[in-house]
């Protein structure tokens, strides 16, 4: 049987019986091509023994196999075990001898594994997921000297992918991110594939919210600064100074979360909002279910999975109007996008959900055909199709031929 050896920096927890669990998302992922192609998978991932909420997602053992990195959640945390973490990442592909290699950016050293490959001649590609650089020159709340330090790096690793890309085939998730990492060297070898992370059961359908108030604002996200969550408390208590009765719930972990309750005590009613820290895939389903509208005002997004998510579950949107947000939600067709960093702005678009129910019906209707766009199962299907045909590579699928209509 063919191996596909990925690297993702996504996390994994091991259990104490030595099961491993993930991310909904690339355990999703992991699952969609054990069920659609006939092949081994061995996964590249920093791995902790410390049980945490988000990484719930059971691997299946018997076709995934774990190869452990010492553990790290972003890329500043990457560069404290880095010389660890290059010597796992030089040794991945001479402990398991792999038929295509998937590497998926941004990876921390990710070029490590890359020359590795290029050496041993297996043919890879990467899948482009984000752009650190757009990051951090958004990022307010962070020191000067370390700002330029980070974007100096930031940058140095941006264009070894625009290199590597001239001779390494690679998707982008979002219109952005392709035209952000294309240069006239490597524009004939990056194209646009946005990846899905859903499943059938997803969905719940609903006509409409709002039904009784509070209302409940739900925001699905890790707590960092890219995801701008500050605004949108800013947001609810302008709303709240307005008599409109909301609750806000807040789902995930990260940096920021006392920060954010900080500000969520000093500027909220009290009872009026939670943070719920990780929770698995059934409680969120839950928790999407239960909500009225759902909110994120990110500085940044590669694409923006949360988006889709709540379109499934029958939620109208709000985002803001930047980079591969744009591919999610279609402004008055599926949600509402706002400028980034105007709470102003996010409590009016939350408010005109609430008080136009025409809108927000047809918010909701158009929502899930749009949400039926990113099915797991169909962007791994697409995925390793079109790998296969670009590295002329036979990867022996059992689940039937995947659809080309994302490709761009």
């Amino acid at each position: 049987m063919k191996r596909l050896g990925i690297y993702y920096a996504t996390a994994c927890y091991r259990s104490p019986d030595g099961e491993y669990f993930t991310s909904s998302g690339l355990g999703r992922y992991l699952t969609a091509i054990t069920l659609s192609f006939d092949l081994d998978v061995v996964l590249a991932a920093p791995v902790t023994l410390e049980k945490r909420g988000h990484l719930s997602y059971p691997i299946n053992g018997a076709r995934v196999q774990v190869y452990e990195l010492p553990y790290f959640e972003r890329f500043e945390e990457a560069r404290k075990v880095r010389c660890e973490l290059t010597l796992r990442l030089k040794g991945f592909l001479r402990e398991y001898r792999c038929d295509v290699l998937w590497i998926r950016y941004p990876g921390a050293y990710g070029s490590v594994l890359w020359r590795e490959a290029k050496r041993d001649k297996v043919p890879c590609f990467f899948e482009i997921v984000g752009d650190p650089v757009a990051v951090l020159k958004r990022t307010k709340r962070l020191h000067p000297v370390k700002k330029w330090i980070a974007l100096g790096v930031a940058k140095w690793h941006e264009f070894e992918v625009e290199r590597m890309i001239q001779t390494t085939p690679a998707v982008a998730v979002s219109r952005f991110l392709r035209q952000r990492y294309s240069t006239r060297a490597n524009l004939h070898n990056i194209l646009t594939m946005p990846c899905g992370s859903l499943q059938e059961e997803d969905f719940y359908f609903r006509e409409d919210t709002c039904a009784t108030s509070p209302y409940r604002v739900l925001s699905v996200a890790r707590l960092d600064h890219a995801k701008s969550l500050h605004t949108l408390i800013d947001a609810a208590s302008i709303l709240q100074r307005r008599g409109v009765p909301i609750r806000l719930d807040i789902v995930g972990s990260g940096p920021e979360r006392d920060f954010l309750i900080q500000r969520a005590e000093r500027m909220l009613s009290h009872g009026s909002w939670c943070f719920h820290g990780g929770i698995d895939d059934a409680q969120l389903h839950e928790i999407y279910c239960s909500s009225d509208i759902f909110v994120l005002p990110s500085i940044h997004e590669g694409l923006g999975r949360v988006y889709y998510e709540a379109m499934a579950r029958g939620l109208p949107v709000v985002a803001t109007w930047t980079d591969g947000i744009v591919d999610v939600v279609l402004d008055g067709v599926t949600g509402i996008l706002v400028p980034p960093d105007n709470p102003v702005a996010v409590a009016q678009a939350i408010e005109t959900i609430v008080c136009k129910p025409s809108l927000r019906r047809r918010l909701i209707r158009n929502g899930y055909p749009n949400a039926h766009r990113f099915l797991a199962s169909d962007f791994v299907q697409a995925l390793l199709t079109w790998a296969g045909e670009a590295l002329g590579v036979d990867i022996p699928n059992t689940g039937g031929g995947a659809s080309h209509a994302g490709y761009r």
